[in-house]
């Protein structure tokens, strides 16, 4: 593997059924092959990592704010990205909102 292969290995098989759905829902078989499965969680690992090594930046911190994730998102190539995280956290204080 590429960076972090021994950590990307301890997270094997935990998207497994989300990526699975999310698969079918993007026009894959309903039972995708496993190894094609396994491809793309490792992509995604990997992308998950990626995002958190650029947010946490030089310091390394231990804990990510959502500024760090922003920060990290502020690309241009990765502005689709950021817009989807922005709206899903309005949606959240809106549900918050609702429930209060």
């Amino acid at each position: 593997g590429g960076r972090g292969g021994r950590r990307q290995s301890n997270l094997k098989g935990l998207f497994t059924k989300e990526l699975k759905n999310l698969m079918y829902g993007f026009g894959d078989d309903r039972n995708p092959a496993s190894d094609t499965v396994n491809v793309m969680e490792e992509i995604l690992i990997e992308y998950i990592t990626d995002v958190c090594q650029t947010a946490t930046g030089p310091s390394k911190k231990t804990r990510l704010s959502i500024d760090d994730l922003r920060r990290a998102l502020s690309r241009p190539a990765d502005a689709k990205k950021l817009a989807r995280m922005e709206e899903l956290l309005f949606m959240q204080e809106d549900i918050k909102r609702a429930r209060a």
